[in-house]
């Protein structure tokens, strides 16, 4: 067990933290305070205007509802990504991913309203969870993870929750533009990370050993 914790830090901290603030929203806190948070943590753009940092990092530990799928489908995700690339680049995978499927999805809602497509509640709209975050990580296991039976098992995460993911895709709702970013920023980013590493390896070239004894001069 302490072998297993060692290995896999980083994903047993996420759902560590997602898991305890489950259980603070749902037995701890009230309805009003539970709807608080959410407003608090949603990454909108009023709340990205004034502390986009805070923001985005709280965001991908509270939900609105279904953190028992969540949970599960982030461990299908994160277990693999972690294991293919280490903790510190999985980190980096779905740290950026979460970043830019936030970014981009706010930035078009904003275009949009600034061009009178959208009204002006667009700008506190709840948008909080982990999906960004298992996204990225579902994408990259199910391309990069060693072991088909784990790639398998990303890859159908990944198919039963594709049609709720990208609802709304064609209309550009903040979180189906934000699903797909993230989706495609998880490619990006585990194709890298494997170029990087396999320049890496061909860049150590064996020395080879001597073939017989040194004549003395």
């Amino acid at each position: 067990m302490g072998a297993f914790v060692r290995r896999y830090p980083m994903p047993l901290t996420f759902l560590g933290l997602f898991a305890a603030m489950w259980l603070v929203q749902a037995l701890v806190l009230p309805p009003e305070a539970r709807h608080a948070v959410i407003a608090w943590a949603s990454t909108n753009l009023s709340n990205l205007a004034v502390n986009p940092v805070g923001t985005m990092v709280a965001s991908a530990f509270v939900a609105e509802g279904a953190q028992g799928v969540l949970l599960v489908v982030a461990a299908i995700g994160l277990f693999p990504v972690t294991r293919r690339f280490g903790n510190p680049r999985a980190v980096v995978l779905v740290a950026v991913s979460h970043v830019l499927g936030t970014l981009i999805s706010q930035g078009i809602a904003l275009v949009r309203l600034e061009a009178g497509l959208l009204s002006d509640s667009i700008r506190t709209i709840p948008d909080v969870g982990p999906s960004y975050v298992l996204c990225a990580a579902l994408v990259a296991a199910f391309l990069y993870g060693h072991g088909w039976v784990r790639r398998l098992i990303a890859f159908a995460g990944w198919c039963a929750l594709m049609p709720v993911l990208l609802d709304g895709l064609l209309t550009l709702e903040v979180p189906a533009v934000g699903h797909l970013v993230a989706m495609l920023a998880g490619a990006l980013i585990g194709g890298l990370l494997l170029l990087l590493e396999r320049r890496r390896a061909a860049a150590v070239v064996p020395v080879p050993a001597a073939s017989g004894p040194v004549a003395e001069a």
